[in-house]
């Protein structure tokens, strides 16, 4: 711990379960954070390699704003890591342009003394923190950590106001007249029976993908440790499993994070959006105020924010997504350090050349996987 300006800086792997508490605690509370920055997630990430690290300004034992660093080894770079949809300031926070510089410092100073590369996406809404982290050497970054923005959908209005939004005609139709019901389509929520189901469907969208998919030991790791941050939707036609949608759930808003597909199956068309349309409904039924869909590329949020009325350069799914309506969103700016100067100069190589990309891109992916043992 360090003192300075009446704050204290919590900067631990292990700092106790009180900090922990108010740290899960400003993240839910915060609108727009993600079940990535909650210590949940990190013991989750740390049965697949992970070690969470804590940076946490505090004061009269509260916690101001910080973030949860995921860090791993990944030979022959060393020790990187990365904070997904972080750091986060308390909303209405008193003196918040000294919380943000004495978190930038910490996270400056982790970086330059115990990490090779440090990648950090924040939410929404902190550009000034992004810019000071600049200022302190970091640099913007195109790593992808975490997608740059999403696509979210104001659940607090009249069911007819969301169903008026659905851009996709057949989807519109089945959801007004819940013919699937008549079909041998039965949608609902899964539960603990359900984890191995969702891994086996995640299997099938790798294969058709050519990704490689969490495993099955990842998924109920995931499912268990988030508890009631995450909630499982499955579509069954005649009672095979066919679609099945992983949400996460962090405040008010309801993120869509995993979803398995197996095509193989002759089921009807449009199951994936239907699931997708019910669990919705149940967000909102419990009172959730946003829906997200889980993220979209930087070429996508271009194009949607720049109010393009030319949409032939998104792919199918992001055109899927738009289907549901909603408003576009883009996180604050990503940031990077890269120590020492002569590492920095060949990542920067690296990725000027097609053999390099692949390689930093692989090391990118690492961190993001999800592997237990």
């Amino acid at each position: 711990m360090s003192a300075g300006n009446s704050m204290i800086i919590v900067d631990s792997a292990q700092p106790g379960q009180s900090w922990l508490r108010a740290w899960d605690e400003l993240v839910e509370a915060t609108p727009g954070c993600d079940v990535s920055q909650l210590s949940a997630w990190g013991r989750v990430r740390a049965e697949a390699g992970y070690a969470p690290h804590y940076v946490l300004v505090t004061r009269g034992g509260e916690v101001l704003g910080g973030a949860q660093v995921l860090v791993r080894q990944v030979r022959p770079l060393g020790t990187l890591g990365y904070v997904p949809y972080g750091p986060v300031i308390a909303t209405g926070v008193p003196d918040r342009a000294c919380v943000r510089d004495a978190l930038a410092g910490a996270l400056d100073d982790l970086a330059r003394h115990r990490l090779r590369m440090l990648f950090v996406q924040p939410p929404e809404g902190v550009d000034d923190l992004s810019g000071e982290m600049i200022a302190r050497g970091f640099r913007g970054s195109d790593a992808c950590v975490a997608p740059p923005g999403s696509l979210r959908i104001d659940l607090n209005r009249p069911e007819d106001a969301l169903w008026s939004e659905l851009g996709n005609k057949r989807l519109r139709r089945e959801v007004r007249r819940r013919s699937w019901e008549n079909k041998g389509v039965r949608v609902g929520r899964g539960d603990e029976r359900d984890f191995s189901v969702m891994a086996e469907l995640l299997a099938r969208t790798g294969a058709h993908h050519r990704f490689q998919p969490y495993s099955e030991e990842y998924v109920e790791a995931l499912l268990h440790g988030l508890g009631r941050h995450a909630v499982l939707w499955i579509a069954r036609y005649r009672g095979t499993p066919v679609v099945a949608h992983l949400y996460t759930l962090c405040g008010a808003t309801m993120r869509a994070r995993l979803t398995g597909f197996d095509r193989a199956v002759p089921s009807p068309n449009g199951l994936p959006g239907i699931l997708h349309w019910e669990a919705m409904m149940w967000a909102r039924d419990q009172g959730f105020r946003w829906f997200d869909h889980g993220g979209l590329p930087e070429s996508a949020l271009r194009t949607l924010l720049d109010d393009v009325d030319d949409w032939s350069s998104l792919s199918s799914y992001v055109r899927y997504k738009c289907d549901f309506g909603g408003s576009p969103y883009r996180c604050s700016p990503a940031v990077e350090s890269i120590r020492p100067a002569a590492l920095r100069g060949a990542y920067d190589l690296a990725m000027r050349t097609g053999t390099g990309t692949r390689l930093i891109r692989a090391a990118q992916g690492l961190l993001r996987q999800g592997r237990v043992g």
